[in-house]
């Protein structure tokens, strides 16, 4: 009977060692999976959104009357990122030898925010576009609506970029991630806080340009640094 239980401590005692092995596995897993191909997606993003912002400061405080405000279209081009993105994201998976659960999970929080940004901003144009020229044409004091609606998409977006790199940051265990949701998050609180500044709409592209920078850009470059050492 001693010899049984012995047995059965050493058999537990192992299950458990292996669980921790197995877990262990899958965190180093998801790292690896991280650090392959990963920093072209962020740094894909984080240039797109730091060059467009900066270019649309730069023309808010050049260009003349209400013509500055024709420098918000410049954020169409970051439809043209979506096919690169793809592209990339395809490669990685074609290289990716193992796929773990956490980086499932990871890829349906992205998806997520993609679709929270995307259901937001087609909300507003349309917004825009049908409802409000009915109502500012019966009454003209709906016409603020048209564009006070716009300056919260800013914060609202910093809100989600937050939310999705701080969970990939603590999900893949990489710091400058967590660091960047982080920033993000104290920038929308910033954002709001200074909602009636008079030169909001030029802290907006500041405040996005270097959460770009922060949140994107920079750990893009030390996951590109980390995929280098890895090869």
């Amino acid at each position: 009977m001693q010899l049984i239980y012995k047995y059965k401590i050493m058999e537990t005692q192992f299950s458990q060692k292996e669980s921790l092995d197995l877990i262990n596995q899958m965190i180093s897993s998801a790292k690896n999976n991280l650090h392959k191909g990963m920093s072209n997606i962020f740094l894909l993003w984080g240039y797109l959104v730091a060059i467009i912002s900066l270019l649309i400061f730069i023309l808010l405080l050049t260009l003349p009357g209400d013509t500055r405000y024709f420098s918000y279209w410049l954020w169409i081009f970051m439809a043209a990122g979506a096919p690169i993105h793809w592209k990339l994201v395809s490669k990685i998976d074609q290289q990716q030898l193992v796929k773990t659960y956490i980086d499932k999970i990871m890829g349906f929080v992205w998806i997520a925010f993609s679709v929270s940004i995307i259901a937001v901003v087609a909300g507003m144009l349309l917004s825009t576009i049908l409802v409000l020229p009915v109502f500012t044409d019966v009454d003209p004091s709906h016409e603020f609506l048209r564009w006070i609606q716009w300056t919260f998409i800013t914060p609202f977006m910093l809100c989600l970029y937050g939310f999705a790199l701080f969970v990939s940051g603590k999900a893949y265990q990489f710091k400058p991630l967590v660091i960047g949701g982080i920033v993000c998050w104290i920038a929308t609180a910033f954002l709001i806080i200074a909602f009636h500044h008079p030169y909001l709409l030029m802290i907006q592209q500041i405040v996005l340009f270097i959460c770009a920078v922060a949140g994107f850009v920079i750990p893009g470059h030390l996951l590109k640094q980390k995929e280098n050492s890895h090869v």
